[in-house]
């Protein structure tokens, strides 16, 4: 092959992706540098997935289009420390490619080595033994074939090689893995890329399908914990500042800083104790389009392998992690904007709605459940990956999607029908969410389909909830409150507060102005709880991701037993009621042991 153009490339980073994907699970387990956070690969597909959801879609006819393309998305989406690394990689990458309709082994090998110089810019303290180190030595080996005439096939076969010895050698290289007796997860997950797109470049390479990643699988021996609390990631539209000037005012505030793209957009990366005052920082300079935090600290659930395929509606919140590393699938709502509708986070992102509803003052948003079709076609999907589906509903009592799915069954051959198991969680959002970690808890220690349906079906009532809503403005609008119930609160200056009880919405009284109402909101729900027991809690948000964190502070430090928590951004659902600056708390009481 002489030549790769944009059919080619189209092909190549998406065998790329899928070698890495398949050994997700192995790049958690071997995950020590920087931290032992144990969530590479889940950061790699986290950063991938949606490239790899679009590419096929993509119909730019020139290469430097595409690449373009795929770069600005990649750079949206890039999580963890070595997702950034790898989007900026990539970012670079794609720029050298501009005036490129196909390029040749000589120019792509150009473009390799200007990106790992730039990959290496962004990070303020590379370390060698890291994704970096696979980078840099495999763009040498691709240069070094490059300009010996070597061809594309040949160069890959080769370039294969080299960087399967770079990421042996990188548990030497760095203390921290040498301790360990690992290598560099992240540079694992490069090579398992470059892996893939060599297999597409020549199917009958030998390199490619030898042995993969398993012989790099082991526990590993020690690891320390991590110093700081919190892994924080915010893309920003700066005003004016560069990389180095957001290297050197962000120095002070942590390590593992990174920074990847350009002067038109940026995906920064810290470890923080303190991500609130990062994130002002960067406000100072330049609009925030976007943010992740997520705690380093080593807590929450494992997320077990189950026989049975999970499904939810688009109203129910889980941690990000659970639903990529079990493909759950999700069954849009569907969101009307004034007149045009969109599918739940799959044509708009629940962000994206929030941030237009606070720009934009006539908005109306308005909600609808999923078709019965659209839930066969999902029920029918799943059921040819996993023998048996068990789908969560948002409560029947606030959508008709519950019993939407419930009409899907009758759409269904008698076989299928009974292989699908519907639950009508009684709840939204992140209670919902907390019933499916329940029964997929049991479902990890064996229970069986109905077992563990039946359980979460027996504590749906214990789920206590309260949310606090900032204003009533976007009810009014959607036509569920009379325009009164808006013009009362903002004359009198109080803040609503809500609950979810046995399915249905209810209001719990309000706060008086918004002076630490995140301490006044978790004062109130700890009322709601029985102090001697333990209980896994979510935190969901709308545009106000300082509020959960302060939530948070406040539930660690109060009496509160707690075993699990996890944030997420509130579902679209619950926003469109309730409006941006709303947040909610909710909590399941962990079983007696041997339940």
């Amino acid at each position: 092959m002489k030549e790769i153009d944009a059919a080619k490339f189209k092909e190549i980073v998406k065998h790329g992706m899928e070698f890495l994907f398949q050994d997700r699970a192995l790049l958690n387990r071997i995950n020590v540098f920087p931290v032992p956070d144990g969530d590479t690969g889940d950061n790699l597909v986290f950063t991938l997935r949606p490239l790899y959801d679009e590419i096929d879609a993509l119909d730019e006819p020139r290469l430097d289009d595409l690449a373009a393309r795929l770069a600005a998305r990649m750079l949206i989406s890039a999580k963890g420390n070595s997702g950034v690394i790898f989007s900026q990689f990539f970012f670079s990458f794609a720029k050298a490619l501009k005036g490129h309709a196909a390029i040749g082994p000589a120019d792509f090998s150009l473009a390799m080595e200007k990106a790992v110089r730039e990959t290496y810019e962004s990070v303020a303290d590379p370390r060698e033994g890291t994704i970096l180190t696979v980078l840099r030595h495999s763009a040498e080996e691709f240069k070094r074939l490059a300009l010996d005439g070597e061809l594309f096939h040949v160069i890959f076969e080769k370039v294969i090689v080299k960087a399967r010895e770079i990421v042996e050698k990188t548990r030497e290289l760095l203390p921290q893995l040498k301790k360990a007796r690992v290598v560099d997860a992240g540079g694992l997950g490069f090579y398992l890329f470059f892996k893939g797109m060599a297999s597409a470049v020549n199917p009958r390479s030998t390199a490619a399908a030898a042995g993969g990643a398993e012989a790099f699988d082991r526990v590993p021996l020690t690891v320390d914990a991590a110093r700081l609390s919190y892994c924080a990631e915010w893309v920003l539209r700066p005003d004016g500042g560069d990389r180095d000037f957001f290297k050197d005012i962000l120095r002070g505030h942590g390590d593992s800083l990174l920074i990847a793209g350009d002067a038109d957009m940026l995906h920064l990366h810290i470890h923080t104790d303190n991500p609130e005052a990062v994130e002002r920082e960067l406000a100072r300079h330049g609009r925030v389009l976007s943010r992740k935090v997520d705690s380093l600290q080593r807590h929450g659930r494992e997320v077990p392998d189950v026989p049975v395929a999970l499904a939810m509606d688009s109203a129910v919140d889980i941690p990000e992690a659970v639903e990529v590393t079990l493909a759950v699938t999700v069954i849009p709502l569907q969101i009307m904007l004034n007149d045009r509708f969109f599918r739940d986070k799959f044509e708009i992102g629940k962000e994206e709605l929030y941030r237009r509803m606070r720009r934009e003052k006539d908005l109306v948003v308005k909600t609808s459940q999923p078709s019965p079709f659209d839930f066969k076609t999902a029920f029918e999907t799943a059921l040819a990956c996993k023998g048996q589906v068990l789908f969560f509903s948002l409560s029947s009592l606030l959508s008709g999607s519950h019993q939407n799915a419930l009409a899907a069954l009758r759409l269904l051959p008698d076989a299928a029908r009974g292989r699908v198991r519907v639950i009508d969680t009684r709840n939204v959002s992140a209670g919902s969410g907390l019933l499916l970690l329940h029964a997929l808890q049991l479902l990890g220690r064996g229970y069986g389909v109905e077992e563990a349906a039946a359980a979460a079906e027996n504590v749906r009532d214990e789920v206590a909830s309260l949310g606090y809503v900032e204003s009533l403005e976007y009810a009014v609008r959607g036509g569920r409150l009379p325009p009164a119930a808006g013009w009362v609160t903002r004359v009198l200056g109080i803040q609503p507060l809500v609950a979810f009880e046995k399915g249905k919405l209810v209001r719990k009284g309000f706060l008086l102005g918004t002076r630490n109402k995140e301490k006044k909101v978790v004062r109130r729900f700890l009322r709601r709880l029985d102090l001697k027991r333990s209980y896994s809690l979510g935190i969901v948000y709308t545009d106000n991701p300082h509020a959960a964190l302060r939530l948070q502070d406040e539930l660690s430090r109060s009496p509160l037993k707690i075993s699990n928590v996890f944030q997420a951004v509130g579902a679209a659902v619950l926003g469109a009621h309730a409006g941006p600056g709303t947040f909610c708390l909710f909590a399941l009481p962990d079983s007696p042991e041997g339940e």
